[in-house]
């Protein structure tokens, strides 16, 4: 193809990228302190088929949870899943997805003491740009609310799920505000992140969440 021809398509090329996209819940669920997990494995002289059967376990169960709450799993990032939902959806539904995957791991008989299995999550709404570069992935989503949410899973605890503003909004839709602060008893926070500055984001307990 000569260049003029490849000039003349940039711009229903660029149209075309840019128009596939589309609002989405983003969910994130992490694994906490994996890699200390797998260093302690390795000082104890323990075989890696410890760390890795915890790692696969909270992978499977994980993304089964979010798969049976209707959520699309895009990838696994090492101990990390990263999980969409179409903006459709119930946002509670979204909230009681993280609660039941954090809680699915609290009293697990085999993975005790040092090896229990402590899960985070984070959720975030906008919208996200199709990055898929295969076509085995239709749609992996880039933008603001995946990286914000991949930022506020930084700030949340074990046992911890946090959410953004944007979400928030969302979830009071359904209920009326004191109805939805009563509800979670969520607390808002603010902090500074990289890349995006001052950030006000909301964090509840999901041990202290019934099932």
């Amino acid at each position: 193809m000569k260049r003029k021809q490849k000039v003349a398509m940039l711009p229903f090329l660029v149209e075309s990228l840019a128009a596939d996209a589309c609002d989405i819940f983003v969910l994130f669920v992490d694994l906490c302190d994996s890699t200390a997990y797998k260093q302690q494995c390795l000082s104890s002289g323990q075989p890696d088929v410890h760390w890795i059967v915890r790692q696969l376990i909270f992978l499977e169960r994980a993304a089964k949870t979010a798969r049976e709450y209707g959520g699309t799993v895009i990838k696994t990032i090492g101990d990390e899943i990263l999980v969409s939902f179409e903006a459709t959806i119930d946002p509670e539904k979204v909230l009681k997805c993280a609660i039941e995957i954090i809680q699915g791991f609290e009293n697990l008989k085999a993975f005790t003491g040092p090896s229990k299995i402590d899960v985070k999550a984070a959720i975030d709404f906008g919208l996200a740009y199709n990055g898929a570069i295969e076509d085995t992935i239709p749609f992996d989503p880039i933008g603001l609310p995946v990286d914000r949410c991949a930022r506020l899973n930084k700030l949340a605890k074990r046992g911890e799920i946090v959410f953004s503003k944007d979400f928030l909004g969302l979830l009071e839709k359904k209920f009326a505000k004191n109805i939805s602060k009563d509800r979670y008893g969520y607390v808002a926070n603010k902090e500074k992140v990289k890349g995006i500055g001052s950030l006000i984001y909301y964090k509840i307990s999901a041990s202290l969440m019934e099932p």
